[in-house]
């Protein structure tokens, strides 16, 4: 059974001084001498890597998920079909059908903060004077909920979602100097792409001087905090759900969300079969040579030029995680990895759509003849179906050349720019960039 540990950033002993890759051709490799690979006197101090995010991105713990307070009192449909204000339990709205009383009570409050979306794109705000990045910073639009058109709750297209809840010291924003404490409420509203926001008649709140929209992963680099972060990428997945679950996959008919957008259920009184979003569990990892001092990282077609990162695949029916690893690295790099060597990193929710990343660093078996050379590194053999290119990279190149401050990022849209055109790897928001990080700095034992 392959073992699995927590990787610890540990002090470097010694750093390989390298060339970069070596490739002579695609999946072809010449062989480096110890003495070429690297000068154990020369070492690398922690504060020449950019620091990344741990735990990974899109998490945040201090969001509170339970949501008993939102969900509505009978614990039924968010939406009602009807407008009636007699029920306490249905809100009277120009819309049908219309929001729970419940939720509607919620959403009104002020410490709710909705963030608009309009099919895959998010609404966030560029800021001014932030300096964090090359590339600016962003952070999500937040609304007041009486700044939402009422048409854009609709629930025949458009959607509203919580998505969790915060404690905040009310002495933190100015507003109170004791030690009271606040709850913020966080939802996001999908507007119908039906309605063109510029004609709506809150327009002015999307349009206004710094507001753009993009797909959440283009942002993830530039988020200005770990909760933006977190908020926007489980908005993204639950009205990925939302959208695509519309009606029951048992009976035909339509479904309607529930316990406030975190599931939906079916409307026909004979089937109310319930469904909740589906998240795809893969595997990402850091496969080095025997001797740990360089590692195999691939690019797809479509990403941007230059941009290397870590193997990944899906897990398959019938198979461990530790299993899924080393299958999938067979499979895309022809590298056979040593199951004993398959660890455990971290963990990342990667809901574009609906992923959720679990990191390993794992070393390539040596083959016959390679005990008292662990400098050998095995032939790369590419699948064509799933990566464009793949090669073995050294940790100085890597850190000369991947690591800095600004460079590399995990958006699809991304422009590089000469030197990233040569070589990059994705930005801090991603897992890759951890599990290359940690690879770097933890010298060149690859039992670490």
């Amino acid at each position: 059974m392959a073992r699995a540990k927590i990787v610890i950033l540990l002090p470097i002993a010694a750093l390989l001084q390298a060339d970069a890759f070596i490739p002579s051709a695609i999946g072809s490799f010449r062989t480096k001498s110890t003495t070429e690979l690297y000068d154990s006197s020369r070492g690398i101090e922690r504060d020449d890597v950019p620091s990344v995010p741990m735990p990974p991105w899109y998490s945040d713990s201090s969001i509170l998920r339970d949501r008993s307070h939102v969900i509505p009192t009978d614990r039924g449909f968010d939406y009602r079909a009807t407008t009636t204000s007699d029920d306490d339990d249905i809100a009277s709205s120009s819309s049908s059908p219309s929001l729970s009383q419940t939720v509607l009570d919620v959403l009104s409050r002020p410490t709710s903060k909705v963030i608009p979306f309009q099919g895959n794109n998010a609404f966030v705000r560029r800021l001014e004077g932030e300096a964090n990045t090359a590339r600016g910073v962003v952070e999500p639009l937040f609304l007041s909920f009486n700044e939402c058109d009422p048409s854009w709750l609709c629930d025949n297209e458009g959607t509203i979602s919580w998505l969790g809840q915060q404690s905040i010291n009310e002495g933190d924003d100015g507003t109170s100097n004791d030690d009271d404490e606040k709850l913020l409420d966080y939802f996001a509203i999908d507007i119908p792409l039906s309605i063109d926001v510029v004609e709506s008649s809150t327009a002015n709140v999307l349009t206004a001087d710094g507001v753009e929209s993009s797909t959440v992963r283009n942002y993830g680099d530039t988020m200005r905090s770990r909760t933006h972060a977190a908020l926007l990428a489980t908005a993204n997945g639950l009205f990925s759900f939302h959208r695509t679950h519309r009606f029951c996959s048992k009976c035909g008919s339509q479904t309607s969300q529930i316990k406030a957008g975190s599931a939906r259920k079916c409307t026909s009184e004979s089937c109310k079969t319930s469904v909740y979003p589906r998240i795809d569990p893969a595997v990402i990892m850091l496969i080095t040579s025997p001797c740990g001092n360089y590692a195999v990282l691939g690019r797809k077609k479509t990403w941007p030029q230059g941009r290397y990162s870590t193997l990944a695949g899906f897990l398959e029916v019938g198979e461990t995680l530790e299993e899924c690893v080393v299958r999938e690295t067979l499979e895309d790099s022809g590298v056979c990895v040593d199951p004993a060597s398959v660890r455990f990193v971290a963990s990342q929710p990667w809901p574009f759509p609906r992923s959720m990343m679990v990191g390993f660093h794992g070393a390539a078996a040596a083959g016959p003849g390679d005990v008292t050379r662990k400098d050998n590194l095995p032939e790369l053999h590419v699948d064509p179906a799933e990566l464009e290119d793949a090669r073995w990279f050294s940790k100085e190149y890597v850190r000369k050349n991947g690591l800095i401050e600004g460079r590399g990022s995990s958006a699809l849209d991304f422009e590089p720019d000469d030197n990233e055109a040569e070589f990059h790897v994705p930005g801090p928001a991603s897992l890759a960039r951890l599990l290359i990080t940690q690879w770097v700095l933890a010298g060149d034992d690859p039992s670490l």
